[in-house]
């Protein structure tokens, strides 16, 4: 099995934009209407490489290609396209964005990457706007529930730390995610939202068997979702640890992650913690 599709992307359904993901990373939202018509948004950085800085996007439409600043020049086609994929793959995508679209190619019943959540708090000065890495759905009895993932790599400082008092701050991040939740009807919202999210993937890759006839199916679990007497999903909202472990440096590996006592700290304040050593290991678990 290959470690990775070269030209591979991932659809995100978003309120009234598609965001396409290559290797766990954003790199373009697509948008149509009756006033714009159909255009992408692209951070500059894909499109002119070294030159590509900031935080602003460019567009691409039928009038061409334009940035921040109004100037428009005529789109260069496959060859700039192609040149727009180099500069993804070469430079901008990091490990932790990779892991993540490994274990989604190896799970057919992830439904998003990066799920944005309102900022919220319930402290006004501590509002921030978090995304969950992956969602997906497992099945639980007759009905299929939402279950949210957080992803680290073995040696990232926010999943570990010293001493008996201290908890590592991904403890906190994902206590905030189920604040959030929690709060209010944000699970009948979230539950709705993705109930539809899988009709549209349904209705989108019916589209797409036009173009490519072997394109893969969809899981069993968003083919549920997406009946019209499916019940409404269920949403756990207590969002789980996913550990990339493939590296092998005796400092930061499983062994000292387990041996150093982080791995059972974790567990111990009733995180649902999936450590994945292999590319075998990628499939998600269910919680018992």
């Amino acid at each position: 099995m290959p470690t990775e599709d070269p030209v591979r992307l991932r659809l995100a359904i978003r309120n009234r934009s598609l965001n396409f993901y290559r290797a766990g990373q954003s790199v373009a939202e697509v948008q149509a209407g009756p006033k714009v018509g159909l255009r992408a948004s692209i951070h500059n950085k894909y499109v002119l490489g070294d030159e590509g800085q900031g935080q602003s996007s460019m567009t691409l439409s039928s009038a061409g290609l334009s940035d921040q600043e109004g100037g428009c020049r005529k789109y260069g086609g496959l060859d700039e396209l192609r040149q727009w994929i180099a500069n993804i793959n070469e430079k901008h995508i990091g490990d932790e964005k990779r892991f993540v679209d490994l274990v989604v190619a190896r799970n057919p019943d992830a439904i998003d990457l990066e799920m944005a959540l309102p900022a919220y708090s319930l402290v006004p000065e501590e509002r921030i706007a978090p995304r969950m890495d992956l969602v997906a759905l497992e099945p639980v009895g007759n009905r299929w529930r939402i279950v949210f993932w957080e992803a680290k790599l073995v040696d990232d400082a926010r999943a570990r730390c010293r001493g008996d008092d201290i908890s590592p701050k991904v403890i906190d991040q994902l206590a905030q995610y189920t604040s959030w939740l929690r709060h209010a009807n944000h699970r009948e919202l979230v539950a709705c939202a993705y109930q539809n999210t899988c009709r549209l993937l349904v209705a989108f890759r019916r589209l797409a068997t036009r173009v490519n006839p072997g394109i893969e199916e969809l899981g069993s679990g968003i083919i549920a979702a997406a009946a019209p007497d499916a019940p409404s999903l269920l949403v756990d909202d207590e969002p789980r640890l996913l550990i990339d472990d493939r590296i092998r440096d005796d400092r930061t590996s499983s062994l000292a992650f387990t041996k150093n006592g982080h791995l059972d700290k974790l567990r111990n304040m009733g995180l649902h913690v999936q450590m994945v050593h292999s590319l075998n290991q990628m499939t998600l678990e269910a919680r018992p």
